[in-house]
């Protein structure tokens, strides 16, 4: 039986007992009905998974007897960040978490002319935390010690012009002219990515995101879905110039 691994925000040493947080000790208790004795390993995004075992289980009370720490080395060698437009709540779990499967190190939801989603201001914070948790469940699916930043929500255009110059900038384009396309460069450790909403960029967009920088990508002679669209360009950027070569 596979260990079942738990991310927590308790802070972790190697032969520490460490008492979970409350979403550790209901993932354990609710979800995975485990019990004394069990072997867990936790992890909190430093890298490292602490194997260990489960010594008290009470209802609000969660006790594990850290025993072994290991370094995690399965993050790629490349910096990735997915610039996701918003879109409603189902499609933006799904993409979120075959994002971090994919080896992202951070995502930023945006807003543009064609998002039809309106999140108020005062829902921003309870949604970020949803997300986080999203992310910290795929990380426990996958693998992942390292856990990928998720950050609020901004204008399309504010991100772009708040981009570094020295990235690789690749923008999904599926009316890019197919002889213009410009090589993924095999040199380059830090690529954005941006995917368009479901109504896609306007033009005006996909102009502003060249003129600070983006070189437009082809997903090949269809029109992707979004979620689509995040895991075609995601995949292409790691094989090109991460781990999936």
């Amino acid at each position: 039986m596979r260990v079942p691994r738990i991310h927590t925000i308790t802070p972790l040493s190697e032969t520490q007992t460490a008492a979970l947080d409350d979403k550790g000790i209901k993932h354990i208790r609710d979800v995975l009905r485990l019990n004394v004795g069990h072997q867990v390993i936790l992890f909190n995004g430093d890298g490292y998974d602490y194997h260990g075992e489960i010594t008290e289980l009470h209802k609000r009370n969660v006790l594990i007897q850290i025993q072994d720490k290991i370094l995690v080395e399965c993050e790629s060698p490349l910096h990735l960040h997915l610039l996701q437009p918003l879109c409603r709540s189902d499609k933006m779990d799904w993409c979120l978490q075959k994002a971090t499967e994919l080896g992202v190190n951070s995502i930023t939801p945006f807003i543009s002319s064609r998002v039809n989603l309106n999140l108020p201001h005062n829902k921003i914070d309870k949604k970020i935390t949803h997300w986080q948790s999203v992310i910290h469940s795929a990380c426990e699916q996958c693998g992942r010690a390292r856990v990928p930043e998720i950050n609020a929500p901004i204008e399309y255009q504010t991100l772009i012009a708040s981009l570094p110059e020295d990235a690789c900038k690749i923008i999904a384009n599926p009316y890019a002219d197919e002889n213009s396309d410009t090589e993924m460069p095999l040199n380059r450790d830090r690529v954005i990515c941006a995917v368009g909403p479901e109504g896609g960029f306007s033009p005006e967009e996909i102009e502003f995101s060249q003129q600070h920088g983006f070189n437009s990508q082809r997903l090949g002679p269809r029109i992707l879905r979004l979620e689509t669209a995040v895991v075609s360009l995601l995949t292409i950027t790691q094989s090109h110039c991460g781990d999936l070569n």
